[in-house]
């Protein structure tokens, strides 16, 4: 019994070592707008968010117009608490393949809230992301799409988007 503890103790070092260690995803920054800018304007793509491992719920709205991009999540909006959540776009629901872009820090894990940012030229978005840098891995994703869900065809001003 005495050789298996040294032994115990040193897996589980490197096993926490490990996780410790992995490195973000290397995306680009988007730069961030002014939030006094007027926001693009039209319907956008909608998404709805889903847990990858975590719980998440909710949905987001993204829309781009003159090179500028903003992301609206909805009211409802809530993803589990991790260490260092961001928000991606990309053209994969994988941060580290495809196109990412990391937008922002996530601000909050409820609730409505926005983000501004320059998008790249000649990039076609299909995901929303969030994921948690420091352990590189997914917390939640919402592919994006032309038309929004049902759920958000109706009028109601406590929706926030």
């Amino acid at each position: 019994m005495r050789h298996l503890f040294p032994g115990a103790l040193l897996a589980s070092t490197l096993l926490i070592g490990g996780c410790g260690s992995a490195t973000p995803p290397t995306a680009p920054d988007a730069m961030p707008v002014d939030p006094g800018a007027p926001p693009p304007t039209g319907a956008g793509s909608f998404g709805t968010f889903a847990g990858v491992g975590h719980r998440a719920s909710g949905t987001v709205r993204f829309s781009a117009e003159g090179g500028v991009g903003r992301l609206e999540f909805s009211s409802d909006f809530t993803v589990e608490a991790v260490p260092g959540p961001f928000v991606y776009l990309n053209t994969t629901d994988n941060a580290n393949t495809g196109q990412p872009l990391r937008v922002a820090a996530l601000r909050n894990n409820q609730g409505s809230q926005s983000y501004s940012f320059q998008l790249p030229a000649g990039v076609s978005y299909t995901w929303v992301l969030i994921w948690c840098d420091p352990f590189n891995v997914p917390v939640a994703e919402a592919p994006i799409t032309g038309s929004p869900p049902s759920s958000l065809l109706r009028e109601d001003p406590q929706d926030g988007i």
